[in-house]
C-alpha cells in the first residue's frame, strides 16, 4: 500500500527549521535505515525551498543562526536525559536524607523526654 503524500502550506521560517533539523540528523544519526528517510526529506523539502524562494545572503545568516540554535537544542536534550538517570537517584537520596533526619530528631527527643532533659531539639520543617 502506497503512503499518500500530504501537503500543507507553511511558512519559511518553518521550512528552513525543518531543513536545518534534517541537516542536523543527516550528521548525528548513524543508522543507515533512517538515515535513508532523512535524506529523502531532506532532498524533496530542499528543492521545494529551491523552487519557491531565492536565497540571500541575509536569509544564509538566518539559516545558519537557527541551525546552529537547533543543534544547541540538540546537545541540551542529549544533556537532559543522560542527566535524567542521575537526578532520579539524586531525588531518592535527598528523600531519604529528610526522612532519616527527621526520624533522627525524633528518637533524640524521645530519649531527652525519657531522661528529663532540660533540653529539647526544636526543628520545624515543611513537610515533603
Amino acid at each position: 500500500m502506497e503512503m499518500k503524500k500530504i501537503y500543507a502550506q507553511i511558512s519559511l521560517g518553518e521550512l528552513t527549521d525543518k531543513i536545518s533539523i534534517l541537516e542536523i540528523k543527516k550528521k548525528k544519526i548513524v543508522n543507515k535505515n533512517h538515515l535513508k528517510f532523512i535524506n529523502k526529506e531532506h532532498h524533496l523539502l530542499q528543492s521545494t525551498l529551491s523552487r519557491y524562494y531565492k536565497k540571500s545572503t541575509r536569509y544564509k545568516k538566518l539559516k545558519n543562526r537557527l541551525k546552529k540554535v537547533n543543534l544547541c537544542i540538540w546537545e541540551y536534550e542529549n544533556q537532559k536525559r543522560q542527566i535524567q538517570k542521575h537526578l532520579e537517584k539524586f531525588i531518592l537520596v535527598s528523600k531519604n536524607v529528610y526522612k532519616y533526619n527527621d526520624l533522627r530528631s525524633k528518637l533524640k527527643n524521645k530519649i531527652d523526654k525519657i531522661n528529663r532533659s532540660d533540653f529539647l531539639e526544636i526543628k520545624q520543617y515543611a513537610k515533603y
